[in-house]
């Protein structure tokens, strides 16, 4: 049985894909530094490469087509506070968690931002 979907790897900073055989068939170099995450979903894979190298104002999530070619940079609220965790994509919506805790909801197809939910600071 064939899988529907190529095995996706982080090898060395750079997001590959891998043949039956593990070994490496093509890769995506990163924007900057290094791919550090990525959730593949459907046609779409949504990454997250590490903040060191970034120009400013550019968001650390982006998504890739199948073929590793750039569909959108996130719409992401604050470049201050960058993207730490891709949550999951549900209903087209993306959900991603950023460095000081805040949920930060996309368009799944764009990359528009829809929505914000900052943690409230806790009282002490």
């Amino acid at each position: 049985m064939t899988s529907p979907t190529p095995a996706l790897a982080i090898i060395d900073g750079t997001l590959c894909r891998l043949t039956r055989k593990g070994t490496r068939a093509a890769g995506h170099a990163p924007l900057a530094t290094a791919v550090v995450e990525f959730l593949q979903s459907g046609p779409r894979i949504y990454v997250r490469e590490h903040t060191c190298g970034l120009l400013p104002g550019l968001a650390n999530l982006y998504c890739l087509d199948g073929d590793f070619r750039l569909l959108w940079l996130a719409a992401w609220p604050d470049f201050a506070d960058p993207c730490a965790t891709i949550a999951g994509e549900a209903d087209g919506i993306l959900t991603a968690t950023s460095l000081q805790g805040a949920t930060v909801r996309l368009e799944a197809e764009t990359g528009r931002l829809l929505r914000c939910e900052v943690p409230l600071a806790v009282a002490s």
